[in-house]
Parts: C-alpha cells; sequence; structure tokens
C-alpha cells in the first residue's frame, strides 16, 4: 500500500517542482495542493480520477473514498503594517463523498480538515507553502530580536491583551458598585431597623401610658365612692 502510495506521489511531487515559480493563481493553487496532500504522513494513497475528483486514502481520518473540490479561492495577504513575506492565502474547499454523515462533526475531522484546506504563497520561495511551512516561516522571520518579538508578540495577542484589560477593567467596576448598593442595602437595612425599634418602643409607651390612665381612673372611682360613703355617714 507505502509503495502504491509512493508511485502515485512521484508524479505529484514532479508537477510541485515545476509550479515552484508559478503565479499565485487558482491552477497554481490546485497543483500545489494536489502536492501537498499527497506528500502528508497520513495519505497512504491520492489519485486524481476526474476534473477536480480523486479517491484518496487516509490513516489520520481516517478515509477511503472519494475528494471532490467544491470551491477554490485566492486571496492577497494584507499584512497589518509589515512585510510577511507571503503574498497571497489560498483556500481549497472540499467534501469527501464517502464519508458517514455524523463523522463529519465529531472534532479530529475538523482538525483533519483544517491541515488540509489553506496554503500560503511565498514571494520569496515562489511557492505555495502548507500552515506548518508557512508558521514555521513566521517564527523564524520574528525571532530575531527582542523589538521585533515584541511587534509579533503584540500582532498575534494585542487585541486579546486589550479584550482582557477592558473585562478586567469592567469586573473591577462592577464589583465597586456591587460594593457600594452593598452598603447602601445594608444602611437602608439598618435604617428600617432603628425604626421597628422606635415603633416597637412606641407602642410599649403608649401601652404603658393606657395602662397608668386606667390606674388612675380606678383610683378616682375608688376616691369618689368613699366620698360618697363620708357624706352619707355624716348625714345619718
Amino acid at each position: 500500500m507505502r509503495r502504491t502510495a509512493n508511485i502515485l506521489l512521484l508524479p505529484l511531487v514532479l508537477i510541485a517542482v515545476q509550479v515552484a515559480a508559478a503565479q499565485p493563481d487558482r491552477d497554481s493553487l490546485i497543483e500545489a495542493w494536489e502536492a501537498y496532500v499527497a506528500a502528508l504522513p497520513g495519505t497512504l494513497s491520492f489519485e486524481v480520477t476526474g476534473d477536480g475528483v480523486y479517491q484518496l486514502q487516509d490513516a489520520d481520518l481516517p478515509y477511503d473514498g472519494e475528494v471532490k473540490l467544491v470551491g477554490v479561492l485566492v486571496r492577497s495577504a494584507e499584512a497589518s503594517g509589515f512585510d510577511s513575506g507571503f503574498t497571497s492565502i489560498g483556500m481549497v474547499d472540499f467534501e469527501l463523498a464517502d464519508i458517514p454523515e455524523e463523522r463529519l462533526a465529531s472534532q479530529s475531522y475538523y482538525y483533519w480538515l483544517a491541515d488540509r484546506q489553506t496554503l500560503y504563497y511565498s514571494d520569496a520561495e515562489q511557492r505555495w507553502m502548507g500552515p506548518a511551512a508557512y508558521q514555521a516561516s513566521i517564527t523564524e522571520l520574528y525571532s530575531g530580536g527582542a523589538s521585533v518579538g515584541v511587534l509579533s508578540f503584540m500582532l498575534n495577542y494585542g487585541l486579546w491583551l486589550l479584550l482582557l484589560g477592558l473585562l478586567a477593567f469592567a469586573f473591577i467596576a462592577v464589583g465597586r458598585q456591587a460594593k457600594k448598593a452593598r452598603s447602601l442595602m445594608d444602611d437602608s437595612a439598618a435604617i428600617n431597623q432603628q425604626a421597628r425599634e422606635n415603633l416597637d418602643r412606641s407602642q410599649g409607651m403608649q401601652d404603658e401610658v393606657l395602662s397608668i390612665a386606667r390606674e388612675s381612673r380606678d383610683l378616682q372611682s375608688e376616691n369618689n365612692q368613699l366620698l360618697k360613703d363620708i357624706l352619707s355617714a355624716l348625714k345619718r
């Protein structure tokens, strides 16, 4: 099986050498993509069977069946203020005609697909490169000095750092507002508690006044009755 893969790989490698100096257009992207997929370690065999149709046997996914091209795009790689050495990005969209539908939702499938859909055109080498070669080239290009390393770090992670900073600020602000709100709620609760205590105390004082008034009334009634008894006794 490996021998078959090597036999099928040889003409594709020769094609890749021929298109090394090709311009970054759709045709050169397809040819480079064919050679790239055929040369991957997990590819056991990769054969062209028609216009945009291939027969693939892959050990990584694994998969043994038909591959159909769906779309091919070449876009300019616009660097953000620095020269990356890559002028174009190529995207090759394809489908696996014989893969079960339930496997299309697996995480391993998306990793496998991402490693085979995008190529990068190096202006210096005049050829398309795969994701691993592209990343290695970028790392080597921006690992020469501290200032360039900082620039590369900021270009890659600056936006995330800014977002994290804004999130941290938002959390701190919300925390302060929540603390202030809790303090106001505690003060309000203390005031309400004091008001309830004052009401209870006032109610107690009212009850005491009423009790004294009742006692005074009873004493007055007794005094009145005593006076009546004395007057009655004097008349006799």
